[in-house]
């Protein structure tokens, strides 16, 4: 998990600074917090970022040349602060304590604003509810409002790339020993069985944290506890979300937007928020380049708009003098931004492509007597990762090395043995698919649990097989993600329901539209081991027999929201 991008440091030229200051929360524990302030006469408007990754370093010089004071604070527990650190448990009383003491303090006229990428926007979300109307505008960016459907588990599969490296690694102490990592041998230790024992091979220990996540592999109180966006009525102020297509948050900002909108208790509120989604993964893009795909330099022109968002909010502007629509999104394949005024958007309509015998992808539904496929998953020799929506990136050395997010060439995952492909006929033109997709799979398995994973791909006329967006179910979530598991029967055919998150991306005229099946993706998420036993202490592993259906009574479709057709 990253924090926000690191700068220049501060010269006393263009600010005046207040180190080490100490700001004590209700329960006495005292936060390590830094004072930026603009060269003239205050009070200001004070811009506040909490962090747990080192405020050191987090100085932006915008802030005090426009007239806002700029305060960064390592959370409880984190580098020079005091207290322990539980990953997000204190986040709501002691963003509330701060953001009380930044609007008393005589340089403040009385107005905060917050902004800040993934932990650095939960901070946010979790103070937001709770917080003084001293609180006048959030920016939260590439965040999770539901950790248990998209963070630390996706659809009920463990994050393992993301959790192991964070809280083994980034979080296990007071301080990042994620330089480390490149000393091990990360595969190999990823590989390693059974998976509560990772943080001890990875030489951090027994880590409570890990050890927690990775045993609470079923929806719960304590992960209901953390799904912020329920508290979204509470919200008195106006939010920017920002996230990227290839971010690991990609669902969860739309969710996230539209928890905001429906839950708002005014409509003027209801008309404030805004939401930027663009081509990145977890962060704001410094090139127009990512993965194996260049955007053009025109990726590049939402990068100030936490500046210019902060900037007009705190200095008593309206959202829309920001940005008029609700909704800005970059639009793949067209590469260019557009304005939207809902999401997801009205006009798109669902259209149904199907699964057919010879790995053919169509309109058409399928006939009676059509072949079903099958494959073979062994967890010994899991399908790799490669490239993806996901949050892995340099802040994980040695992870990184090999678990890179954004857009990947995937014919070298493709020519498994153990991955299906279903390509369309070439477009005969244009085709704009703009808001979620889904994958409806019905499938059988020989095993009494198993992963089904999908990823719909964009297949050029040189054939490459881009990524687009992708996602799993495990089997025993089938029914509801947030419900009791259910163990499959083995040889029983099941309809499968695989969210492959959201996108926007216009497939061009000759290129081919195309939807991988297989039942991994590791390290991304961990490997089911096909056993049915707890995920967390199983050492045991079996072969699964797949066999995916695409006939008149089970027709295996993907729904694409489809623009403009």
């Amino acid at each position: 998990m990253s924090g926000p991008s690191r700068t220049h440091a501060a010269t006393g030229r263009d600010c005046r600074v207040r180190r080490n200051l100490s700001v004590p929360m209700r329960d006495g524990v005292r936060l390590a917090t830094t004072v930026y302030l603009p060269l003239d006469e205050g009070p200001f408007p004070a811009v506040l970022v909490r962090t747990a990754y080192n405020r050191s370093g987090l100085y932006d010089a915008f802030y005090p040349t426009h007239g806002l004071a700029l305060v960064v604070q390592d959370c409880r527990g984190r580098y020079e602060s005091e207290g322990d650190f539980a990953p997000f448990v204190h986040e709501a009383s002691d963003g509330c304590d701060t953001i009380e003491w930044v609007g008393r303090q005589d340089w403040c006229n009385g107005k905060v604003g917050m902004y800040g990428d993934s932990y650095l926007a939960a901070t946010q979300f979790y103070a937001a509810p709770q917080a003084s109307r001293a609180l006048r505008a959030l920016n939260p960016r590439f965040m999770a409002g539901d950790p248990w459907k998209r963070a630390y588990y996706c659809d009920g599969a463990f994050s393992l790339a993301l959790t192991w490296s964070w809280l083994c690694f980034e979080c296990a102490s007071r301080v990042s020993h994620a330089a480390g990592m490149p000393l091990l041998d990360v595969r190999e230790v990823l590989r390693a069985l059974p998976l509560i024992s990772l943080d001890e091979r990875a030489g951090a220990g027994q880590v409570p944290h890990y050890r927690d996540y990775v045993q609470r592999s079923r929806y719960d109180a304590a992960w209901q506890a953390l799904r912020v966006r329920d508290w979204c009525d509470r919200f008195e102020m106006p939010v920017l979300l920002i996230g990227g297509w290839y971010d690991n948050y990609a669902a969860e900002t739309t969710a996230n937007f539209v928890s905001l909108q429906r839950q708002a208790p005014t409509p003027e509120l209801r008309r404030s928020h805004r939401m930027i989604i663009g081509p990145w993964t977890h962060g704001i893009g410094c090139s127009p380049v990512l993965g194996e795909l260049d955007f053009g330099e025109e990726a590049m022109r939402e990068n100030d708009a936490t500046h210019r968002w902060l900037e007009c909010l705190l200095h008593d502007g309206d959202p829309r003098e920001f940005q008029q629509a609700p909704v800005r999104i970059f639009v793949m394949g067209a590469n260019l931004w557009r304005d939207e005024y809902e999401w997801p958007p009205a006009r798109a309509h669902a259209v149904h492509y199907y699964l057919h015998a010879g790995g053919r992808l169509g309109l058409d539904r399928p006939q009676d007597g059509e072949a079903y496929d099958r494959y073979r998953y062994d967890p010994d020799t899991p399908a790799p990762t490669l490239g993806g929506n996901h949050s892995v990136g340099p802040y994980n050395p040695g992870l990184y090395d090999f678990v890179k997010p954004g857009p990947f060439d995937q014919r070298p995952v493709e020519a498994r043995a153990d991955v299906l492909a279903y390509t369309s006929d070439a477009l005969e033109s244009d085709t704009e698919v703009t808001g979620p997709v889904t994958l409806r799979l019905y499938a059988a398995s020989s095993a009494r649990d198993t992963d089904f994973v999908g990823r719909l791909t964009d297949v050029y006329p040189d054939g490459r097989s881009i990524t687009i967006t992708e996602g799993v179910i495990r089997a025993r979530f089938r029914d509801d993600v947030w419900g009791t598991p259910r163990l499959l029967e083995p040889g029983t055919v099941y309809a499968f329901t695989v969210d492959l998150q959201v996108t926007s991306n216009v497939f061009k005229k000759g290129h081919r539209i195309r939807v991988d099946i297989t039942s991994s993706n590791f390290p991304l998420w961990d490997r089911n081991l096909n056993t049915g036993n707890d995920p967390a202490t199983d050492t045991e592993m079996t072969v699964a027999e797949q066999t995916v259906y695409h006939d008149a009574a089970r027709p295996s479709h993907v729904v694409l929201p489809v623009v403009g057709a």
